[in-house]
């Protein structure tokens, strides 16, 4: 034979063993070693998992935003389950090997309870690594395992398995809203007694229902946090709307997270007999028992809701400040790097003062701002009115070239125990606020300037 011959039945030699090696390694076989771990993946390419347990079969796919339970129930499945089954498996030692070739005929299998399995473990993803479920050994915290095509019997303890014939129930997802808190930014609560409705915008949260109003960021990160933190203590099995009190819900509240159109809504319905309240989760279509504490996190009132900050000016929206007392007004321009009037200096000190006055200040009351109130409060000649804009130079699609009001303040007239009265321009409530904050807006220009 010539030398380039043996060099080619050497190269052929060499790729059967490879594929032989390959073809092992897909059929799950290969030869698993004492010590080493029973599978080897990328949890990354799993994009199935499939539990067989007699004629019941459980199965998890991968989907956009976690995991899919079914077919029964069908529902959404605990990440943390999967995320436990998926570690579990990839931690499991092989603690003893029975090889093929000391295994006689496939009866023999029986031994070990896996001729036949009625409980399979199926990874679903680049390869199919179906796992067989044999006998406990003596130890009974171990048992026999083999993979489907090969006859290889491997000696594994008994946590993946214990993990795998845990109840449907227990795959399911507890949380009954899958948002995190940072990507709610829309609010919706439906109570007998009305709506209220917030959303966050550029400049934070705002009340959209009962009244426009700044929100407290604080009070409804918190009220999205609460809701979030619930956990599901059962689930029902059908839902009955009125024996369950859906069809007149005591609250419903419907989270919105960025950039999405469908929410996660939770309508609460009667207490339930066992503890807990009856529930609706939809688009997850399924009817649950939650804590007590939903009804409580739903009652919460619209003061707690509310920012009662006077108000919060962001500066660097402003060009202009124009302080007007009705017998005396100027107007405090930004130039350069600084604030002027007319050629003369103004202390920015002066400006942050204001601003930060008002940022602090806290209404005490808010009243309607209707024709009674505001002569009322002497709202229709105010004291003093204090007025922020920002300057447009040219024409836009949105704006025209021009001073454009950002917002602004009146105060009026007639203080009541040391609360004056002040309506923004952008409110219809008046609020009552400390007489102190005025002592923060100089009326003459002198006060303004810096030294």
């Amino acid at each position: 034979m010539s030398r380039w011959a043996t060099v080619l039945l050497l190269l052929a030699a060499i790729g059967v063993m490879a594929c032989v090696v390959v073809f092992l390694s897909l059929k799950g076989g290969g030869g698993k070693a004492v010590g080493g771990a029973l599978f080897a993946f990328d949890p990354d390419d799993i994009t199935q998992i499939k539990i067989t347990n007699g004629d019941k079969v459980i199965e998890f796919r991968r989907m956009d935003d976690g995991w899919q339970l079914g077919p029964e129930p069908k529902d959404r499945a605990s990440v943390d389950v999967v995320r436990r089954l998926i570690d579990t498996a990839m931690r499991t030692p092989v603690l003893d090997r029975i090889q093929a070739g000391e295994i006689e005929d496939r009866d023999e299998l029986s031994t070990y309870g896996l001729k036949k399995s009625r409980i399979q473990f199926d990874f679903k993803g680049d390869r199919d690594l179906p796992l067989l479920i044999g006998k406990n050994a003596a130890d009974e915290s171990r048992l026999y395992v083999r993979f489907e095509d090969s006859k290889d019997i491997y000696l594994i303890p008994d946590a993946l398995v214990n993990l795998i014939l845990a109840s449907p129930q227990d795959f399911r997802d507890r949380r009954p809203m899958r948002l995190h808190p940072d990507r709610v930014d829309h609010v919706k609560i439906t109570r007998p007694v009305g709506e209220v409705e917030l959303k966050r915008d550029a400049s934070g949260w705002q009340i959209l229902k009962p009244l426009t109003a700044p929100a407290s960021g604080p009070a409804v990160e918190s009220l999205v946090a609460n809701l979030l933190r619930l956990g599901i203590e059962g689930f029902e099995a059908t839902a009955d709307p009125g024996a369950m009190g859906f069809s007149e819900p005591v609250a419903e509240v419907r989270l919105y997270g960025e950039g999405e159109d469908t929410p996660e809504t939770i309508r609460v319905g009667k207490s339930a007999p066992g503890g807990g309240v009856y529930a609706r989760l939809e688009p997850r279509g399924i009817t649950v028992r939650l804590p007590q504490a939903v009804q409580e996190i739903l009652s919460v009132d619209l003061a707690t809701l509310r920012d009662n900050s006077l108000l919060r000016v962001n500066l660097d929206l402003v060009d202009m400040i124009r302080v007007d007392t009705g017998t005396s007004r100027f107007e405090i321009k930004r130039r350069g790097d600084g604030w002027g009037i007319g050629d003369k200096p103004v202390s920015e000190a002066a400006i942050q003062k204001m601003v930060d006055a008002l940022a602090a200040a806290k209404a005490a009351r808010f009243e309607p701002s209707t024709v009674n109130g505001i002569e009322k409060a002497g709202l229709a000649e105010p004291v003093l009115n204090v007025e922020f804009y920002s300057v447009v130079s040219e024409n836009t699609p949105e704006t025209t070239a021009g001073n454009q009001l950002v917002t602004g303040l009146k105060f009026g007239s007639k203080p009541e125990a040391g609360l004056v009265p002040v309506l923004r321009a952008d409110s219809s409530e008046i609020a009552r606020v400390p007489g102190e904050i005025l002592q923060a807006i100089p009326t003459e220009e002198s006060a303004w300037l810096s030294p």
